[in-house]
């Protein structure tokens, strides 16, 4: 029975230690957002355009090196979260065809 338990022991921690990890992962995203946010915003005051394609092309060639199709997918994630959000006053309103 001990092993049982042990083994119900280790499956908690591993919950835990996953808890942490997606913990960490999180305020990592929050800091990586706030500094893309900064950094396109200096980049607006320089007059220059506030994302740099070949820099995410980058991006996203080494997300795809280390995690395959996946990874791809998650930097796309990641530069969208360091984009501000579109402010819906500022949109130009579409014509209706």
């Amino acid at each position: 029975m001990s092993g049982v338990r042990s083994a119900a022991e280790r499956v908690a921690e591993q919950h835990d230690y996953i808890g942490e990890l997606d913990r960490s992962l999180i305020d990592l995203v929050v800091r990586r957002s706030e500094a893309a946010a900064e950094l396109a915003s200096l980049r607006r005051r320089l007059g220059s355009p506030s994302a740099e394609l070949a820099r995410e092309n980058a991006v996203l060639r080494l997300y795809h090196s280390a995690l395959g199709r996946s990874g791809t997918s998650l930097a796309l994630l990641l530069l969208g979260l360091g984009r501000p959000e579109p402010n819906p006053a500022e949109e130009e309103p579409h014509e209706r065809g």
